[in-house]
């Protein structure tokens, strides 16, 4: 009777146990499609964002191969000021972070979940690395512009830029408004000018991997969600 009554209670603790982890892995899940969630949206966000830049630096190019900026010089202030603008895809980690402090991986017992979360940790990472790249570059664009842009028209346009259109991409790329009687640029040295452009097509053409890596990301984020919901949706709370 005794070792029936503890081998029977041994038996109930670790199916309180289980309970218990098989919960976790409920809450884990469900942190973790709300990160889906929100990577979705951002990543529409992003997409949209780089396609306009594209777009934007096409232009400059084109006013630049014109002589605009002998031609239309605000237009080439605007255009060289709006270059330097970058939005990054920021991964939504809170429920990725729950379950790396609880102990990673093993958590989860579905292992077509875990394998797909291992493949989207990895695109994250090669879209971190590329904007970590862009942002490199974007710094050396910085630095030439201070050595072209004339300091006065830089300083008023700085100071006129529109700050509060921060959802919309097209209004955001164009944040910097057309100057009024610019003035001189500080140098038309040809070589110069040369490097000026193709220091501002170089974090565009990063742009064309990031979304590459952007779009794999949301197919792969896309599946995993489906599949989330699929197996566990109904135990969510408060779905």
């Amino acid at each position: 009777m005794l070792f029936a009554a503890v081998t029977l209670g041994f038996f109930a603790e670790n199916l309180r146990e289980h309970q218990v982890e098989k919960n976790r892995e409920i809450q884990f899940l469900q942190n973790i499609n709300y990160d889906l969630e929100q990577d979705l949206k951002e990543i529409n966000i992003i997409n949209d964002f780089n396609i306009e830049k594209q777009l934007l630096n096409d232009s400059l190019v084109m006013e630049y191969q014109a002589k605009g900026y002998l031609t239309n010089l605000p237009r080439f202030y605007y255009l060289l000021k709006n270059s330097i603008i970058r939005k990054f895809f920021d991964h939504s980690t809170s429920g990725f972070t729950q379950l790396k402090n609880a102990g990673g991986l093993r958590m989860i017992e579905d292992k077509s979940i875990i394998q797909q979360i291992i493949k989207i940790e990895n695109t994250v990472s090669i879209v971190e690395s590329l904007q970590e790249s862009m942002e490199q570059n974007l710094l050396m664009l910085r630095e030439e512009l201070n050595m072209v842009l004339d300091p006065v028209t830089n300083n008023r346009m700085n100071r006129s830029q529109n700050l509060m259109e921060r959802s919309n991409p097209y209004k955001l790329l164009r944040r910097y408004n057309y100057p009024e009687n610019p003035n001189p640029l500080i140098t038309y040295d040809p070589k110069e000018l040369s490097k000026l452009i193709n220091l501002c097509s170089g974090p565009v053409n990063t742009t064309l991997h990031i979304n590459f890596y952007l779009n794999q990301l949301k197919s792969q984020e896309e599946s995993l969600k489906a599949e989330i919901i699929k197996k566990y949706g109904s135990r969510f709370k408060g779905e």
